[in-house]
């Protein structure tokens, strides 16, 4: 906990080590898997919670899965979580069939939400979904925080700030992708720790969707030019 709380600090501000701790290893989930990513000396350098919460939504079993992720910046940039991801949430899927599942994020960061938005069949909310749903009160009481503005329904007080420096964000702010622009212009409080409630309904269907997406960006790099040549 100690070692993962070090790498938190270098990735992010806001958070004191007991929430830490609360938030990501001692979870009450029903299950919790962590993935910790070391470089070649056997230092910690990243990691990756997942959290499985059952419970009655609307009558029904359901279970609502909840992520806290943070990577070094020498070590970003090959979407190193998604295999664990799709692995822990494919396993958790099929072996409860008629359960509904979600994932449901606090997002404070474009990076994050720009990661759903290409491995998810369906995100509530994007400027394809409709903004309606009254995530923004049902289910932040799942995560008990509270909201910034009660006109601006999904953005809620998280305190995890990621440390970007000016350049960072002006790129973020200049970024051509939509669904960061999408991210930015419904949070931009996001550099002061606030976080857009994200929600994403787990079928099958969106599973094989990000399974295939992240098959295919392993082929476009196995065979992407070498920049010194052939490989070989």
């Amino acid at each position: 906990m100690d070692e993962l709380y070090l790498v938190h600090c270098d990735i992010f501000d806001g958070v004191s080590k007991e929430d830490f701790a609360s938030y990501v290893v001692y979870s009450k989930a029903k299950e919790t898997r962590i993935l910790i990513h070391k470089n070649a000396q056997g230092q910690s350098v990243g990691y990756c919670a997942i959290h499985f919460f059952e419970q009655n939504l609307e009558g029904r079993e359901s279970t609502v899965i909840r992520m806290e992720a943070g990577l070094m910046r020498a070590y970003r940039g090959k979407n190193r979580n998604a295999p664990f991801v799709c692995r822990q949430v494919l396993a958790y899927r099929l072996t409860r069939p008629g359960r509904r599942v979600y994932y449901l994020g606090a997002l404070v960061h474009p990076s994050s939400y720009m990661l759903l938005d290409k491995y998810a069949t369906r995100v509530w909310p994007s400027a394809q979904q409709s903004s309606e749903l009254d995530y923004g009160g049902v289910l932040a009481r799942l995560f008990g925080l509270k909201p910034v503005d009660p006109d601006k329904p999904g953005v809620v007080h998280v305190g995890w700030q990621t440390r970007d420096n000016e350049g960072d964000r002006r790129q973020w702010q200049a970024s051509p992708n939509s669904a960061a622009q999408f991210y930015i212009h419904r949070n931009p409080g996001y550099t002061k720790g606030h976080g857009l409630l994200t929600l994403v309904p787990v079928t099958l269907g969106c599973m094989a969707h990000a399974t295939g997406r992240m098959l295919l960006n392993r082929l476009s790099r196995l065979f992407a030019p070498h920049p010194h040549g052939h490989r070989g």
